[in-house]
């Protein structure tokens, strides 16, 4: 088992190695330290405003009325994060800067790099013979375009790799940073990158021909529209209907009302013919007229004479009684004849009464009434009639306004579609030639709110630390050599050395077994003894005892492992 005292037994052993390997690796750092060029930094801040590219949206889409803006504004920002380290920033961002500026070598390794390059693609005598010089192109393009094309490439991985965009997790900025050995430079690329990604940004919100297309689709909707207002208007004329709504309402209104009259005229003629049925009633039972002035002790001519030619009739019939047996029929007939005559002449009084009469008052007022009542019933008999038909014909006005409903309703529906129709494209026309008018003047809804900075001062690398860090890993290989050298167990010395013997057997290695054990059984006691017998036997177990064959009994050698 390896203990800490072992380890440290082999380090101590080994200290000279450990020494060198740490002052070497700390020499390399600090010299890659020293022509390691110097980093600067420059930063920008942009906002992410609530604007139209949040609200407004496409104008080829339909917007519902709710929005998630909070989730909405979240994507935006990442999508804007997103938006500025995509290659097309970048390569805006090259064009604006230029290639030549952004590939300019600026520290040794960059000259001699590119130093090392225009010496292989020169016509030296020492470089002709390196395969691969000829001008390179790829399908039709020159080798001046390709040339180009490499160096472009150059410059974009070179934005790329300085430029460092960071979003905030809950807010609505965006800060961009770039890092790189110009500080001038580098300003110029993050400046470089917030200017282009405003007119970037507003790019991608366009919708390219938009306004040409709303304005079409609104001047054929609207003719659409007129159309179909001008088909509905006509064919309303012609059914006689304005409006199929206040139609139907009104028509309602007017069979209600004629029911209401017509009941009504129903019950008041009831009512007429019952009254005049009372009134003839009580005409029939009321004398018409009534004495008003009676006259009595006025002589009666009449009577007189009537009684005088009864006499003169009596006396003939007396007489012919007389020459007539009572058995005779003409007796009898006689006989009653003269009763009768008796009682006629009876009943005429000797004194006549004269009365005057005139027309009964309550008569007269009951015939008046009744002449009233029968006049109000021919009446009521006449509007109840005029009220059934015009009852009649509202009801068919009503048929025939369901009938025509179906077609008003659909040509209706058709225009308001179409009006529907004409508003909507005027709208997104209109928003679209807002978006066209905004577009023009770049106005985005991203703004710069700092501009990139120029710091003169290095960010960089921390030379202190990391010569530091150089040191403690040059520490570190130094001890890991020594143990790994100087290992305090050795994996092999384990292992009970079997020495190769010849077929006819050697006492010799028995032997020398026998005294190395006791050897080492003697000098277990002590220390420095221990110690000995352990390099001893490190150095035994580096060696092979063989037997050489034919040689004889007990010759062996040893024969390093």
């Amino acid at each position: 088992m390896v203990t800490p005292g072992d380890v440290m037994r082999s380090i101590r052993r080994r200290l000279p190695s450990v020494f060198f390997t740490t002052l070497l690796v700390t020499v390399a750092v600090v010299a890659l330290l020293v022509v390691w060029p110097n980093q600067y930094r420059s930063e920008g801040l942009m906002y992410v405003r609530l604007g139209r590219g949040a609200m407004g949206g496409d104008p080829t889409t339909k917007t519902t009325n709710s929005v998630s803006m909070q989730e909405s504004r979240t994507a935006e920002v990442v999508s804007i994060g997103e938006m500025i380290s995509s290659r097309e920033i970048a390569e805006r961002t090259v064009d604006r800067v230029g290639i030549e500026k952004i590939n300019q070598p600026r520290n040794w390794f960059e000259k001699a790099m590119e130093d090392g390059k225009n010496f292989l693609e020169s016509d030296h005598q020492l470089v002709r013979w390196v395969p691969g010089r000829e001008p390179k192109t790829v399908g039709e393009m020159t080798p001046e375009q390709y040339a180009a094309q490499i160096d472009r490439e150059r410059a974009i991985k070179s934005v790329t790799k300085a430029i460092d965009v960071q979003v905030a997790k809950n807010g609505y900025t965006v800060a961009v940073s770039g890092k790189e050995d110009d500080p001038l430079l580098v300003q110029e690329i993050v400046q470089a990158v917030m200017d282009e990604f405003g007119s970037y940004h507003v790019e991608a919100h366009q919708v390219k021909g938009s306004e040409s297309f709303f304005d079409v689709q609104a001047s054929e909707s609207r003719k659409i529209a007129i159309a179909a207002r001008r088909k509905l208007q006509e064919t309303r004329n012609e059914m006689g209907w304005i409006s199929t709504e206040s139609a139907e309402r009104t028509l309602s209104e007017r069979i209600i009302d004629l029911e209401m009259k017509l009941s009504t005229a129903d019950s008041e003629l009831a009512e007429a013919i019952s009254q005049a049925d009372e009134l003839r009633r009580q005409l029939e039972a009321t004398d018409q007229w009534v004495p008003v002035e009676v006259t009595l002790g006025i002589a009666n001519a009449a009577g007189d004479q009537m009684r005088s030619q009864l006499y003169d009739v009596q006396i003939q019939d007396g007489d012919e009684l007389a020459r007539l047996s009572p058995s005779h029929p003409r007796y009898k007939r006689i006989k009653d004849k003269m009763v009768q005559s008796e009682k006629l002449a009876g009943s005429e009084r000797e004194e006549r009464q004269q009365t005057r009469e005139a027309i009964n008052p309550v008569y007269q007022d009951l015939e008046t009434q009744f002449q009233t009542v029968r006049a109000k019933a021919v009446g009521l008999e006449s509007r109840r009639d005029a009220l059934a038909e015009r009852l009649v014909a509202t009801q068919k006005d009503l048929r025939r306004l369901n009938d025509d409903v179906t077609t008003l309703s659909q040509l209706a529906w058709e225009a308001e579609l179409a009006e529907e129709t004409f508003r909507d494209h005027a709208r997104s026309l209109e928003e679209a030639r807002v978006n066209t008018e905004l577009d023009k003047r770049q106005m985005s809804d991203v703004s710069v709110i700092q501009e990139a900075s120029l710091n003169l001062k290095k960010s960089g690398p921390k030379r202190g630390l990391l010569a530091v860090v150089g040191a403690m890993l040059g520490l570190s290989l130094g001890l890991l050599q020594a143990i790994l050298r100087d290992s305090p167990v050795d994996p092999r010395a384990s292992r009970i050395d079997m020495p190769v013997r010849d077929p006819l057997g050697s006492d010799a290695d028995a032997a020398l077994d026998e005294d190395e054990s006791t050897s080492s059984t003697d000098d277990i006691d002590s220390k420095e003894a221990a110690t000995a017998e352990r390099d001893d036997e490190r150095e035994h177990a580096n060696q092979q005892v063989v037997s050489l064959p034919g040689s004889g009994s007990g010759s062996s050698v040893s024969l390093p492992r």
